[in-house]
């Protein structure tokens, strides 16, 4: 139904159930605001955008009003703008203001051309959000120079106990928005508004940190926050950025899409890239990718690794010493491990190089032993792995081995999201987790049982209908069967403590059968980035094959093995350095991903683009560009590419077929000594190494 009103002269058509504050946004009209944000419940705290209506005596706030035929609104009248700035000048009493109202701010920049440091912390920049605050602008927008009210500081102690961001309530101006957001948005309580009258401030409940109310670290908060109250550690003195660039989330294959903050050639922060369809990240996008690119030990020259010494190196010398190395060796006393957190263009041209250059078949991913047994039922699964979206259409969805509290916390936004839309949501899984309170039904097997309990399931649907005098799993089992066999529409949602199980082989088995008895769709989430895009590449070894005996072993993106049978002559091929002795080896410092073009294959199959947004530290390089001069100094043809691009359009032309994987992964299992074993097997690792080893807040959220 059409609605005619009158908002500033203007007449305009609105539907019915509008709010007056939507609108005027949706027609250009600015009113100005500091609780609303578009997609949350309207909350008038703020009570910035009262309008007013011709016939009413008070003066109601736009977003909480519904818009009604014939009504006659001023956004913009000397009344509104009196009340308004009265009501700024009410909240300013409580907030401090020497970056608001400073006599000389209009001075400020020609007078401030030395440099300052950077943690910094009186005048002007005493608030961590100066020049991106809303308050600011408003003050601005009303041309306020004093408060005009007897001013109340709060004194209330900055909150640094948590990681990843601090909290300064003392700048909090109650909007509610973090609260809200947490709420609506992300379907988590673990904010709120406690003690009453002045005395009120957004906390937790029972006075708990963030870490034991159960925050994800989403950083949701921190993006709607409109003052400097919620500052993020790492960034908290560096100001505006001077550009954003989009790319891709390299720590697991959900492919999220990001804007990475760049100032002064480094990257100072994260955020979601909502044009890209991401609406949040998980904590390791937010904020673990600036500690990860920027850590003090980045590898910045190359280095030769003797007797417990290192010596460092020009690219010419470690180039030609690389080659004589290779050259010297037989291929097969060669062996390569790398990481499918590289992007499809190293692990193209790392395949390219161990065949081709050192004709060698020992080429291995981490995953080989990630995966163990269950890689070919993995490789197979992939084919049939469906985007995230399948999610909100579904009427049931079963989680098996998923967990999203801290690793992939935006699956479990859309799992909420689906729940809300009428799915049933059923779990199963041995250990608390992000799903325990709000799945309709969990299935929770004892540890080490989970294969006998998911056979359990695929029985029941196979018998199509509950049985009696079953034990109470049993019943569970059945009860589940019986709403997988009435859904319309069923998803399965592989998460990777499934993935990673020492059973998955038969794990994997079992989910073939369930999806073949359900016609369910499948959505698969292994943690490296790039898993898809290895099997892509045919990075898979023959079972006969062995990394032992070698002379040369190459690390690309991949720690310094525990415990090698031998020692051989190691090329360690990293951002990060060794945290283990190279007796013997050479170290080439490697371009992370913020710094080179490239492509990941996602979970289902898409290609995702990431783009260079800072130069790399030092004299790093792209890995396939090192590999590309270690070829050329070899005098082999093929490896002059130029850039990323080039090897894209050679290896979109080309097809690998893994056939050499039917069996034999147990082969290589069997074995297999201990050198892939770097470290690697959970959701927060990356190039070889655990998260917390380079980003001090993973330390609290997975202590040792």
């Amino acid at each position: 139904m059409s609605l005619q009103i009158s908002i500033d002269g203007r007449s305009l058509s609105v539907e019915k159930g509008q709010t007056l504050l939507r609108v005027a946004r949706e027609n250009g009209i600015d009113i100005p605001t500091l609780c609303d944000l578009p997609g949350l419940a309207s909350h008038g705290s703020c009570r910035m955008c009262t309008v007013e209506i011709q016939g009413r005596s008070n003066m109601p706030t736009a977003c909480t009003t519904l818009a009604e035929d014939g009504m006659v609104v001023q956004t913009d009248s000397p009344n509104v703008q009196a009340l308004r700035t009265e009501l700024l000048k009410l909240l300013l009493s409580e907030h401090p203001s020497c970056c608001l109202f400073c006599p000389e701010k209009s001075h400020c920049d020609e007078c401030m051309v030395t440099l300052r440091k950077t943690g910094i912390t009186t005048g002007c920049r005493s608030c961590p959000q100066d020049g991106q605050c809303q308050l600011q602008t408003l003050v601005d927008r009303f041309g306020l120079t004093e408060v005009g009210y007897p001013v109340r500081y709060r004194m209330l102690p900055v909150e640094r106990y948590d990681p990843f961001f601090d909290r300064d309530y003392n700048l909090c101006v109650l909007c509610g928005r973090c609260v809200r957001v947490c709420e609506e948005d992300h379907f988590s309580s673990v904010l709120t508004l406690t003690s009453r009258g002045t005395d009120t401030v957004v906390g937790t409940a029972f006075g708990q940190t963030h870490l034991q109310a159960g925050c994800s670290f989403c950083g949701a908060c921190l993006e709607v926050c409109p003052t400097g109250t919620l500052s993020e550690k790492t960034r908290k003195w560096d100001g505006k950025p001077e550009r954003e660039v989009a790319t891709t989330c390299p720590l697991c294959s959900a492919g999220c899409q990001l804007n990475l903050l760049v100032k002064n050639d480094m990257v100072i922060g994260s955020l979601p890239d909502h044009t890209g369809g991401s609406e949040t990240l998980c904590v390791k996008g937010r904020f673990g990718i600036t500690e990860l690119v920027n850590h003090p030990t980045r590898l910045r020259q190359p280095l030769v690794m003797d007797k417990g010494g290192s010596l460092p190196v020009s690219w010419e010398q470690a180039i030609e010493t690389a080659a004589e190395k290779i050259a010297s060796c037989a291929p097969e006393k060669y062996g390569m491990v790398l990481s499918a957190d590289c992007s499809n263009e190293t692990l193209y041209v790392a395949r390219k190089f161990v065949r081709d250059v050192v004709g060698s078949q020992h080429l291995r991913t981490s995953s080989t032993v990630l995966y163990g047994n269950g890689l070919q039922v993995l490789q197979q699964l992939y084919g049939l792995s469906q985007p995230l979206s399948v999610l909100s259409g579904a009427d049931a969805i079963l989680c098996l081995g998923f967990d999203g509290k801290y690793a992939q916390s935006i699956v479990d936004v859309k799992l909420h999201q689906a729940k809300k839309s009428g799915a049933k949501l059923i779990t199963f899984n041995a250990n608390e987790h992000s799903l325990s309170k709000a799945a309709d039904e969990w299935l929770r097997p004892v540890p080490g049982e989970e294969a006998d309990v998911l056979e359990m399931l695929v029985e029941s649907l196979r018998a199509g209908k509950q049985q009696n005098h079953l034990s109470p799993l049993a019943a569970q089992a059945a009860r589940i069967a019986h709403l997988l066999l009435e859904s319309k529409r069923t998803v399965i949602l592989l998460g990777s403590s499934l993935l990673t199980h020492s059973d998955n082989l038969f794990l994997l088995k079992m989910v073939e059968r369930l999806i073949a008895q359900t016609a369910a769709e499948l959505v698969m989430l292994p943690a490296p980035v790039n898993l898809a895009g290895a099997f892509r590449m045919g990075i898979i070894a023959p079972a006969a094959t062995e990394l032992q005996d070698l002379e040369v072993l190459h690390l690309l993106g991949e720690a310094v093995p525990a415990d090698l049978p031998d020692q051989p002559f190691i090329l360690y091929q990293n951002i990060y350095p060794p945290t283990r002795d190279i007796p013997a080896g050479l170290i080439l410092p490697a371009a992370a991903f913020t710094e080179e073009d490239g492509t990941f294959l996602d979970h289902a199959g898409k290609v995702q683009n990431i783009h260079q947004a800072v130069p790399a530290p030092g004299s790093a390089l792209p890995s396939w560009q090192i590999l590309c001069r270690i070829a050329q100094k070899l005098g082999v043809p093929g490896f002059d590419y130029d850039n990323a691009a080039q090897i894209q359009a050679e290896f979109e032309k080309m097809t690998f077929s893994n056939a050499e994987l039917a069996g034999a992964v147990p082969g290589i299992l069997q074995s297999e000594p201990d050198v892939l074993q770097a470290g690697r097997g959970d959701d927060h690792s990356y190039m070889g190494f655990p998260l917390g080893t380079w980003v001090a807040g993973f330390r609290m959220l997975y202590p040792e």
